[in-house]
């Protein structure tokens, strides 16, 4: 896959915009931050439990992976075109057969978690924090927003070394 996706999940108290620009995302926060209630939110939406205020656009498919990692590994070679969610309290996450998957997948992946994973080649340009921001208070709507950890830099001229 290629380009830019973006990804707006939203209710009538919460609603989060993403933007991915590379194959691999991770999203990082403190507790309480609406990290996992993004991922409940898609998959109560991809699955139909939702009530009829909560909206999910975005331009692809959309999957939440969950379970034991034969079955996850499995659906996920069976999925194309799609962007995948992965929270952080999936086991399967940091297992080497998962990463394997995710590097021969020609799919999206935005991961929810804090800790490391060494074992998959992603930038840290693309690494996130999810951040609550006003916009929406009268109206008691919570915007979320992702912004980068580690921003990019831009040099203003050429540094020469002596």
């Amino acid at each position: 896959m290629k380009g830019s996706i973006k990804i707006v999940v939203s209710t009538k108290k919460l609603r989060y915009e993403l933007k991915l620009r590379r194959n691999i995302t991770i999203i990082q926060g403190d507790s309480g931050s609406g990290k996992t209630s993004l991922i409940q939110l898609l998959s109560d939406y991809i699955s139909g439990r939702t009530g009829p205020g909560t909206e999910v656009i975005c331009d692809r498919k959309c999957a939440v992976l969950s379970g034991d990692a034969e079955s996850v590994i499995a659906r996920l070679r069976a999925l194309t075109d799609t962007v995948v969610f992965v929270d952080e309290q999936e086991r399967f996450l940091y297992s080497k057969a998962f990463a394997e998957a995710v590097l021969d997948s020609g799919c999206y992946f935005v991961f929810i978690t804090r800790d490391a994973l060494n074992m998959l080649p992603y930038s840290v340009n693309e690494i996130y924090y999810l951040k609550n921001s006003g916009y929406y208070q009268n109206t008691r709507q919570v915007y979320n927003s992702m912004h980068q950890v580690y921003p990019e830099i831009k040099m203003a001229e050429n540094i020469e070394p002596s």
